[in-house]
């Protein structure tokens, strides 16, 4: 749920800070005072397309963060999986940023993240509804993932799925050697060839790196004999070298052994460091002799081999250690392609088993769906009746399909009839802006505990419909919250609608320092009143519409 919003430099607002209250909460005020605004900044929260043309005149960079808690495991999990975990004390921090050169950055708890995931991370948090919102529910693969969270066959689902991708790869391993044309024919020759090649050059893993080691010693040859002759013989051979020099200093020292306590330790020493040095000696003796010749040729050995794996690498876009990898991986496909018909067969024993599953789990997926669309429409037309929608029809149709698909072996597709006696027709055909108003009021809020969303805004959804139903919708936008559980924030014009909401704000513009601000205020009991009074009575607010105000809020 949203826990505060803060806006900055767009439009109308300067600075603009908002802590709404969970439950059902209403905003009002006059027209361009600023409610669009607010609901358009919550919808570059969600990832809605940014516009230069929207930060205010004279400034640089508009901004709007929102701080969100996430109390539902559920959407926790999803986050989870986008690698978007809540702070320490359960909220999410979400920041939009537009510079006036028109770039857009987004940023989650401080991390800057692509719009994609913005949008796909927002859509478990806040779900905004307006008059033009229509085509989020009108596309048909929504409606499926809509019914089937309704149905909750989760389980169910990702076991037609597992049959799906056992079946489409079992039938894509049998399309690959039914393939005759004279494209497979090519590359088969083109994986013997290559296998041919690779075989022959038979490099072996971590050889590339030996060469490499063994080039680096041939090369420098001379430099190794001339150092290492010096070493030898300031170690070893010639007189004074230390490991003759050493040798009198633990004579010497020997010699005190149980005159002074340290001689017997010190002797041990230099015995030990003697013999160290004898053998740091024999290993660089091993460097002094060499043939120059066979260096030589070594030497051209190495690079020539080099030279080949290199090529090697390039030609096929692997490392010389990931060679035998490929051989494998060539050697299998000739083989299998030797052996096809067996393999052919075998395919089609399997392909065979895996349609026989698929098509039992489809059905159990399809029966789950079944159930869920009737209870569904019982759902919907009952919701609608309570909104002065007594002839109104609901369906959610399944659609088989002519193939297999990974989601099933149906599309569905929501229909209403808002009249009785008229076929029912898809939601985007629906021509009445009060009943497409409801109907999506109504979707929302049968939704709402399934898709976890927990704050749901309606902007104006009261467009278009009478008084009685203003009330009726304001009642269900209330039921909506269920206690405070879910936020509903609704931008309205309807004083009995706001009279509903469990807290009330109001929207309204002022000029300071000859520029137009928009302000808000969550109002007490008497300012909800006379906010009620203006919105009933216009120009001449009476003493008969405050009453009529008042009564209105004692009523709730």
């Amino acid at each position: 749920m949203l826990l505060s919003v803060y806006i900055e430099n767009i439009a109308l607002i300067k600075r603009l800070s908002l802590e709404p209250s969970c439950g059902f909460c209403a905003f009002t005020g006059e027209t361009g005072a600023g409610k669009s605004i607010i609901i358009d900044s919550l919808g570059l929260l969600c990832g809605a397309r940014s516009d230069k043309d929207i930060i205010r005149t004279g400034e640089d960079e508009a901004l709007v963060e929102g701080i969100f808690t996430v109390e539902n495991s559920k959407t926790e999990a999803f986050l989870k999986e986008l690698d978007i975990c809540p702070e320490e004390d359960g909220s999410i921090t979400v920041t939009r940023k537009i510079s006036k050169d028109g770039r857009s950055t987004a940023k989650i708890n401080g991390r800057t993240v692509p719009l994609s995931r913005l949008k796909t991370a927002m859509a478990q948090l806040l779900s905004i509804h307006g008059q033009q919102d229509t085509q989020a529910f009108a596309d048909s693969e929504r409606q499926l993932y809509m019914l089937d969270s309704f149905a909750d066959n989760e389980a169910v689902f990702n076991e037609y799925k597992n049959r799906f991708d056992e079946y489409t790869n079992i039938k894509k391993r049998l399309d690959s050697l039914n393939d005759d044309s004279k494209d497979r024919e090519a590359r088969l020759d083109m994986l013997r060839f290559r296998l041919t090649e690779l075989k022959s050059a038979k490099v072996l893993k971590g050889e590339k790196e030996d060469l490499q080691t063994e080039r680096k010693r041939l090369a420098n040859s001379e430099k190794i004999i001339s150092r290492a002759g010096e070493a030898y013989n300031a170690l070893y051979n010639r007189d004074g070298a230390a490991v003759e020099s050493v040798n009198l200093a633990y004579n010497a020292i020997s010699a005190l052994e149980g005159i002074i306590p340290e001689a017997e330790e010190l002797s041990a020493r230099l015995e030990s460091a003697k013999y160290e040095l004898l053998d740091i000696s024999d290993s660089i003796k091993d460097y002094l002799e060499s043939d120059g010749e066979n260096v030589d040729r070594r030497l051209d050995d190495c690079e020539s081999r080099l030279e080949l794996i290199k090529k090697l690498e390039s030609k096929y876009k692997v490392s010389a250690d990931e060679f035998s990898d490929l051989i494998a991986e060539w050697q299998a496909e000739l083989d299998l392609d030797e052996n096809s018909e067996e393999e052919k067969a075998r395919l089609e024993a399997e392909l065979k088993k895996a349609e026989k599953n698929l098509v039992s789990a489809a059905k159990a997926l399809t029966e789950t769906r079944k159930n869920a669309s009737v209870s569904l429409c019982a759902r919907m037309t009952e919701e609608l009746n309570e909104l002065d929608m007594p002839g109104v029809r609901f369906e959610a149709e399944l659609i088989p399909t002519e193939e297999y698909t990974s989601h099933g072996f149906e599309d569905v597709e929501f229909l209403i009839s808002a009249n009785k006696g008229e076929t029912p027709k898809p939601m985007a055909k629906i021509a009445s802006g009060g009943e497409l108003s409801r109907i999506m009021l109504c979707l929302k809020c049968v939704f709402a505990h399934t898709e976890a969303i927990g704050t749901l805004i309606f902007d104006e959804i009261d467009t278009g419909v009478s008084g009685k139903t203003s009330e009726k919708i304001g009642i269900r936008l209330r039921k909506a919250s269920d206690g405070g559980k879910t936020q509903v924030i609704c931008v309205t014009h309807s004083a009995i609608l706001a009279s509903k909401a469990d807290a009330h704000y109001k929207i309204s513009k002022q000029e300071t320092e000859n520029r137009t601000v928009t302000n808000v205020e969550k109002l007490d009991f008497n300012g909800r009143r006379d906010e009620l009074a203006r919105i009933m009575g216009g120009v001449n607010i009476t003493e008969t519409v405050i009453a009529a105000a008042e009564e209105m809020l004692k009523n709730e």
